[in-house]
């Protein structure tokens, strides 16, 4: 008869623990952001701070500029589809240096306040293809 190897037995061994101390074991590990999405929302508050946070505050609370956080900035852009806050930062953001962000940058800073604001994503990286198949949450 053969013996399992230590190590292969290490997972059985943690799931009976926990069914002994009553702790239950997950089934899969909890869905985080992919890779491309993790990177692109780092993108984005890199990017949000040195361009945006100026005007619109470390927390996105409103300086200068209006708040993109916060109720009244989710219930406008619940009802909207994501392009529309898109189009809005490409066509008018930085207020002071219209048109310096690149579209890389405008997806990312875009992906990043759509997160923070819990507001929907695509699975993977937001890019221009996906702007527009992202479905609108029920308000």
């Amino acid at each position: 008869m053969r013996r399992a190897p230590a190590l292969l037995l290490l997972p059985l061994l943690a799931s009976l623990s926990a069914v002994a101390t009553g702790t239950p074991t997950p089934a899969t590990p909890p869905a985080g952001p992919t890779s491309a999405q993790a990177g692109q929302l780092q993108r984005g508050e890199t990017t949000y701070f040195l361009a945006c946070a100026i005007c619109h505050g470390d927390r996105l609370e409103g300086v200068s500029a209006p708040e993109l956080g916060g109720g009244d900035f989710r219930a406008l852009y619940r009802a909207l589809p994501p392009r529309a806050l898109h189009d809005l930062i490409r066509d008018t953001m930085p207020y002071d240096r219209r048109g310096t962000l690149s579209a890389q940058e405008v997806l990312d800073v875009t992906a990043y306040l759509l997160r923070e604001n819990d507001l929907p994503l695509p699975e993977g990286a937001l890019s221009a293809e996906t702007l527009d198949q992202i479905g609108r949450a029920h308000v």
